[in-house]
């Protein structure tokens, strides 16, 4: 490629330059490339004039805030175009049931509000509107409070005693779907006391203790009730089998006999199944399907009732505890303590399981003989409610 020379001559002193007609020291070549750039530069100032002609026939942009943030849109949009054009859309509201269940997912629709009240989608925007989009919020079922009188005269629902008296129950339920929140029972009137006081032994079966007290029983012809722990149950049947030969009532003590947690904070799933696998289990190996449910360690609240309640069974618990199962009880202390809080109606917590039950065994003569010399029977736990007249389940 040839390379064209150019030589710089100053000019003179207030010489004018003209581009059209000075040139001639340039060559052909480049005066074409400096005419293609003076084109450029001549388009490109006249574009934004061009431009700002086009822009000024139409009306200018509307400015709204949408959740807070300020946006342009045009002229002409209706809140139903903004909606479409900015991906608007409302979460919809669930109905929760009492247990956290999914019952209508859209039960509250949500909505795009303009300038905070709804509006409809054909409704045009102005300048300085302000769009916001209102979710659904979830809410639970509202819950009905239902009263009913039980027949005949019952125990309490916690047990404590033998007592008897007409018995309110309170049921708390969801009120579209019926699931049980609490139930709670009350007292209605002055209880009656029964000249009895039941026996109760906890924590069974239990190798070499269970089979010792129950021929203690038998031979002084008492009858009682043994609150039994699951597994123990599935490991030693043939146990049960002769507590249940001998007349004595079976109680339900739980699964496992958790106790820390405390068995009232169990987790709800958790909480079932320790009641509902000893009860099946009893059932389907025995036949026998409890009606008492004894926590462990008394722990209980409305949860665990309505849990119990579910599964016909009442909360048995017990207002003599001579603390047997202590390192420190001997006989004639175990014996001491029962018959001095002793009373008519009494329940009596001891043991048959969970260690040496040696000095609880050796204390029960003199208990049952003590509580004889009152004028009391020995009776099951379970006795309030069968002699009760009229009275039927938990």
């Amino acid at each position: 490629m040839s390379m064209v020379r150019y030589r710089f001559t100053p000019w003179p002193r207030g010489t004018r330059l003209h581009a059209a007609r000075d040139m001639s020291f340039v060559s052909s070549p480049a005066r074409a490339r400096i005419g293609l750039r003076a084109a450029i530069v001549l388009g490109v100032a006249v574009m934004p004039l061009a431009v700002s002609v086009a822009v000024g026939d139409l009306p200018p942009p509307l400015h709204v805030v949408v959740n807070g943030e300020p946006v342009m849109l045009a002229h002409d949009t209706t809140i139903g175009g903004a909606a479409h054009e900015l991906h608007l859309r409302a979460r919809p509201g669930r109905l929760l049931d009492v247990e956290g269940v999914v019952l209508d997912p859209q039960a509250d629709p949500g909505a795009i509000l303009l300038n905070g009240e709804d509006a409809s989608r054909s409704t045009m925007l102005r300048d300085g509107d302000r769009i916001e989009v209102a979710n659904g919020a979830d809410r639970t079922e509202g819950t009905r409070r239902i009263l009913d009188r039980l027949p005949g005269v019952r125990p309490g629902n916690p047990q404590y005693s033998l007592a008897t008296s007409k018995v309110e129950r309170i049921t708390v339920e969801g009120r579209r779907s019926g699931k049980i929140v609490s139930v709670r029972y009350r007292s209605l009137g002055k209880a009656d006391m029964p000249p009895a006081v039941a026996l109760t032994f906890d924590d069974g079966p239990w190798p070499g203790g269970t089979r010792k007290i129950l021929a203690l029983l038998e031979r002084m012809h008492v009858k009682a009730t043994f609150f039994v722990i699951g597994y123990l149950v599935d490991r030693y049947p043939g146990i049960v089998s002769d507590v249940i030969r001998a007349g004595m009532e079976i109680g339900n003590h739980s699964w496992d006999h958790v106790e820390d947690p405390r068995f009232a904070r169990l987790k709800p799933h958790r909480l079932q199944t320790e009641l509902s696998q000893t009860s099946d289990l009893l059932e389907h190996r025995f036949g026998v399907r409890p009606t008492l449910f004894r926590p462990p360690g008394g722990s209980w609240d409305p949860k665990v009732l309505t849990a119990a309640h579910e599964q016909g069974m009442r909360i048995a618990l017990w207002d003599v505890d001579p603390r047997d199962w202590s390192s420190s009880a001997t006989p004639k202390s175990i014996a001491a303590n029962v018959l001095r809080n002793v009373r008519p109606g009494a329940v009596v917590d001891l043991h048959d399981g969970g260690g040496d039950r040696s000095a609880t065994i050796r204390a029960l003569p003199r208990i049952i003989r003590g509580i004889r010399r009152m004028g009391l029977r020995l009776v099951p736990m379970g006795a309030a409610m069968r002699s009760s007249p009229g009275s039927s389940g938990a």
